[in-house]
């Protein structure tokens, strides 16, 4: 009597590999001291004035592109990216995807508006980030098949159209600040980054069906976006768009979730 028995394969970011030296480890506290001392600064120093009303007038850039948003996206990656390393794991394949899309805007971001110290801070942030990959035991695994989602797919495309006419409007008004407040304290800048990296999210977790978890990401941020837009007085319709899309990524993912997970992908 012969018995079938399909067994599911466990992805590699459930594998545990050999237990991290000391030295590795070390290292690791090294590079996570140094690559997370900037958006943990920021952070801290963003939600104070938030919370104490410093600078009122800028609080939809304190919650959105200079604050709360940017730093979700930039410092989470990292977490991941350290407690996996930490633990002799495959980070995940998500965690991978975003630090990079955040590095990426970024560079592309100051290369348009480069006014405002914005060249400085994307180089630090891509040298720290590249230091802590390169001392990561095992690295995510990026090469992934890629399969449109028809759920995913069409918001990320309007998210997309809308997020990009975004940037292109930020980075003008950026480019535009040649004296002021904006100036010296790019805030248009980081407005165009977030844009810009929701923009690379929201294709990838709609592209690659490692990183369909990216979609919540996409979600809670234009959610945030869209309710700090409409709360604070910036451009009605588009805001809106943005709290509708971003509804809609939400209710997405959750379709998506239910289906089974790829397997072999960290």
């Amino acid at each position: 009597m012969t018995s079938n028995i399909r067994t599911q394969p466990i992805p590699a970011e459930l594998t545990v590999l050999a237990r991290p030296s000391r030295k590795r480890r070390a290292a690791l506290v090294v590079a996570g001291a140094i690559t997370c001392a900037l958006p943990l600064v920021f952070t801290l120093n963003i939600t104070r004035m938030l919370a104490t009303g410093v600078l009122p007038d800028h609080r939809f850039h304190q919650l959105t592109g200079q604050g709360e948003i940017l730093f979700a996206l930039w410092l989470w990656p990292i977490i991941a990216l350290l407690r996996a390393g930490w633990q002799g794991r495959c980070p995940g394949t998500w965690a991978g995807y975003l630090h990079l899309a955040v590095i990426t805007a970024g560079i592309a971001c100051a290369a348009a508006a480069p006014g405002g110290g914005a060249p400085f801070l994307v180089a630090v942030i891509a040298i720290t980030g590249a230091l802590l990959w390169a001392v990561l035991p095992q690295r995510p695994q990026l090469r992934a098949t890629v399969q449109v989602d028809p759920l995913l797919a069409p918001v990320a495309l309007v998210s997309s159209a809308l997020l990009l006419r975004y940037a292109v409007d930020q980075v003008a008004l950026q480019n535009a600040a040649t004296t002021g407040h904006h100036a010296h304290n790019p805030h248009f800048f980081d407005q165009a980054w977030i844009a810009v990296a929701l923009t690379c999210i929201a294709l990838l977790a709609a592209l690659v069906p490692a990183a369909r978890s990216l979609a919540r990401w996409v979600a809670g941020s234009l959610v945030t976006l869209g309710v700090a837009g409409l709360a604070l007085g910036e451009s009605t319709p588009l805001f809106a768009a943005f709290l509708g899309l971003g509804v809609a990524a939400g209710l997405a993912h959750l379709v998506v979730r239910r289906r089974p997970a790829a397997s072999g992908a960290c």
